[in-house]
């Protein structure tokens, strides 16, 4: 411990008389800087290349959806695409626990009793099929981007008619595999034994595509309301780091309780709708104030 403290200290009489310093270390951190650039022209070609390269894509709509028919089309491989695949998925590891459960009919019990207690894992399940953070990333590196230069597009009107319109696509983008998952827990359960309350089979088949709307709102609106990124498509903003960090953080601690499907699908139903209520609201009052490039 000694040797690297003394012979740190007989260095600095060589550090100190160096005349050359700033420019050594200059060049010593060059490479940091070149490799950033490269980071962010490796960013710029991933995003490229999500990009349709289809230049028959046209739009018979006007305006605003015009814009959102061209964004979507371009943009099928990263939306629909995926959650076509995650679909197909979903429906095959359904079709393959239905199947199971008269080949193994012990494996019955396990899966009845998770479907009745364990309906907070779902949440996270659809907090990590979600497409809506690819969906704000792509909508600012590939439209906002340059749309936010312009005056016009800042108008509140403007931001409000493209919100719904960004809403509406996100949220049937998601549905698809939230539908297929929901329906296929109520199948499961009933395949697995069933339930003496029919209303357990109606609150797992509305209560997961609920969740995939909340999540569909959740990051539309933080992104409206936090805008996050700069000219350079650099992420500047803490708070939206924060409420991402903190999003995963409430959906991994909530898998740790284990109330009855019933009641816990019956308030997850209310608090997505009033989530959802709120939220538009708090779009139509702040997001043409803060909707905007940063700095």
């Amino acid at each position: 411990m000694f040797v690297p403290i003394l012979t740190g200290a007989l260095s600095l009489r060589k550090i100190w008389r160096f005349r050359y310093y700033r420019e050594c270390c200059q060049q010593l951190l060059k490479p940091d800087a070149d490799q950033k650039d490269a980071a962010k022209s490796f960013e710029r070609k991933r995003n490229d290349k999500l990009i349709s390269s289809d230049t028959a894509i046209i739009s018979k709509r006007r305006g605003f959806e015009y814009l959102n028919e061209l964004f979507i089309k371009r943009h099928k491989k990263l939306l629909w695409n995926a959650s076509v695949k995650i679909t197909l998925v979903s429906a095959a590891v359904i079709a393959g626990l239905s199947l199971a459960f008269f080949l193994y009919t012990p494996l019955r019990e396990p899966v009845n009793s998770f479907l009745l207690t364990n309906l907070p894992w779902f949440i996270f399940i659809m907090y990590a099929l979600n497409r809506g953070t690819n969906f704000t990333r792509v909508l600012f590196m590939n439209c906002d981007h340059s749309l936010l230069t312009y005056s016009f597009f800042k108008q509140p009107k403007f931001v409000l008619a493209l919100f719904r319109i960004r809403l509406r696509e996100i949220i049937k983008v998601n549905l698809l595999p939230a539908c297929v998952i929901g329906l296929g827990a109520a199948l499961l359960l009933y395949l697995s034994g069933g339930t003496d309350d029919l209303m357990n089979y109606a609150v797992l088949a509305i209560s997961i595509p609920a969740l995939s709307v909340f999540f569909s709102v959740h990051y539309l609106v933080i992104y409206y309301l936090l805008q996050p990124y700069n000219a350079s498509t650099e992420l500047k903003s803490a708070s939206y780091q924060l409420v991402l960090m903190a999003t995963y953080l409430a959906c991994y601690f909530i898998t740790k309780c284990s109330p009855p499907t019933l009641t816990f699908g019956a308030m997850t139903i209310v608090f997505c709708i009033l989530y959802s209520a709120v939220a538009c609201l708090l779009v139509y009052k702040i997001a043409p104030k803060t909707f905007k490039l940063r700095t």
